[in-house]
């Protein structure tokens, strides 16, 4: 182990870190500096910044100083006088409160604290240093004014109904976070299934996530707390959290919108019988309506549209799922031909005698937004997807109307501007790492001889052999495919 690893803040005195990982924790093959080149060559173009989060590392004594003080574990090849490039321990980023359970030694406590990072842009874009680039890309592949972060998903999805128990927290990987922040959304925003993250690089919003964080205080604080990751089982999984609540939130603003706002005409907190009666021939209209048809499906044009506004097109994250555009992506497949009002809105919704004599408490507007945007989350989807099946495109027939409420209108677009989104199978490939022949037959060999590209490449090391030759001969193997993909320095490198 080299000195600034051994002298590093995260090494606790009872060596609880070292004893319980084994090399691949510390374990280098130089990705950073080729991670910094793979930016610098395919998304330079629209690159900002680059921050580097870095451990702390204790100073070794000298005459001008001899007290005990810590610096920043600075990788060599980086320049000291790099403009664009903030090198940042966890003490200048993380929270006042965060700050005192310092030092960490979980990766999810820094991930959540990510959006504490100095900047003067809201958007952020984070690569873990095991992931490079692959391709030129478009900011838009990241992120678009007009369309929103980019979300990549698996297949596999949680749904916790329960208080998670220790057979949940003795789950491999990352299972036991998905499950305990699939319970913490469930709370928030009904039940649902939610599917987990892709492991690649993931475009956020600073404002996005300080709300979220904010909106779960002490699930995120006892998060921040333990040093090592899974301490207790369980932890706030801030990529997952900030995927789903933005995608909820987002929802939320359009139920909002059509309940509280546009429904509720004379904005009185209760829904009369002619208000209800609008909201039963808006149903109507878009159930005459095929939905599988009758609505464009905006996500087919993305690319159009950016270039329509200015804008440049994907280059990567080309194959587009769904775009927030369209709605909330809980209803798309979504079947509703059984919506039945009197189950999803209240009983008697549809009926004029329900409050005839007085009125009826469950016809608050408040009362039906929170039946349908958390109690029941179906009926919500439902809802939308057949209102605005009223117009083939856009998101009008939910909104406030325009000339009557425009203020209302204005506070719900800005709503939905802050949360939209967009959905992509990403262009991504993940390796596990295990040998020195494994990794020249899927990385060397495809990638330096055949030609072969990806979007975003993770190598994530899954090496276990200890044996000094076999490791020697990996390291070979990974310096010829990084020299091969990325032969020319960043102009962030010291001359060699």
């Amino acid at each position: 182990m080299q000195p600034y690893e051994l002298n590093s803040s995260l090494n606790d005195e009872d060596g609880i870190w070292l004893s319980s990982h084994g090399s691949n924790t510390y374990r280098e093959w130089d990705e950073l500096r080729y991670s910094v080149r793979s930016v610098e060559k395919y998304a330079g173009k629209f690159l900002n910044r680059i921050q580097m989060l870095v451990n702390a590392v204790e100073l070794p004594a000298g005459a001008e100083h001899s007290r005990k003080e810590m610096g920043k574990q600075r990788p060599q090849w980086l320049k000291w006088d790099s403009k664009n490039v903030d090198v940042l321990s966890q003490e200048e980023f993380c929270g006042p409160e965060e700050r005192k359970c310092l030092p960490s030694f979980d990766s999810l406590t820094v991930e959540n604290q990510l959006y504490n990072t100095r900047s003067d842009t809201d958007q952020l874009f984070a690569l873990s240093d095991d992931m490079i680039l692959g391709k030129v890309h478009a900011a838009s592949d990241l992120f678009s004014p007009l369309l929103g972060h980019t979300f990549g998903f698996k297949d596999n999805a949680y749904n916790t109904l329960q208080s998670p128990t220790e057979k949940d927290a003795d789950r491999f990987g990352e299972k036991p976070f998905l499950i305990y922040t699939s319970w913490l959304l469930n709370r928030r925003f009904g039940a649902r299934k939610r599917k987990g993250q892709v492991h690649f690089g993931h475009s956020l919003s600073r404002t996005v996530a300080r709300e979220e964080l904010t909106s779960f205080p002490h699930p995120a604080l006892r998060s921040a707390s333990q040093k090592f990751r899974g301490e207790t089982g369980f932890q706030l999984y801030s990529w997952f959290a900030i995927f789903h609540y933005t995608i909820e939130r987002h929802r939320e603003a359009l139920l909002w919108s059509y309940i509280m706002l546009r429904s509720d005409k004379d904005d009185d907190g209760y829904l009369s019988w002619n208000e209800r009666r609008t909201i039963l021939h808006d149903l109507e209209e878009g159930m005459s309506n095929d939905p599988e048809v009758y609505r464009d499906r905006q996500y087919y044009r993305v690319g159009d549209r950016l270039t329509e506004a200015g804008l440049e097109a994907p280059k990567v994250n080309t194959e587009i799922l769904w775009t927030s555009m369209n709605g909330p992506v809980t209803i798309k497949d979504l079947e509703c031909e059984t919506f039945d009002t009197e189950q999803c809105l209240a009983p008697g919704f549809s009926m004029a005698s329900s409050d005839a004599q007085s009125r009826s408490p469950v016809f608050g507007s408040a009362v039906v937004f929170d039946r349908i945007a958390r109690q029941t989350p179906r009926c919500g989807d439902c809802l939308l997807k057949l209102v605005l099946n009223r117009r083939r495109a856009g998101l009008g027939p939910v909104l406030p109307h325009p000339t009557k409420k425009p203020q209302q209108r204005d506070t719900v677009v800005k709503a939905l501007m802050r949360f939209q989104y967009t959905i992509v199978q990403p262009d991504a490939s993940f390796y596990m790492v295990t040998d020195a022949e494994q990794a020249r037959h899927v990385l060397l060999e495809p990638y330096i001889k055949h030609g072969k590209t990806s979007g975003p490449i993770c190598l994530n090391d899954d090496v276990v052999t200890e044996e000094e030759t076999e490791l020697e001969a990996l390291k070979e193997v990974m310096e010829q495919l990084f020299e091969g993909l990325f032969p020319e320095p960043s102009s962030f490198e010291n001359e060699m």
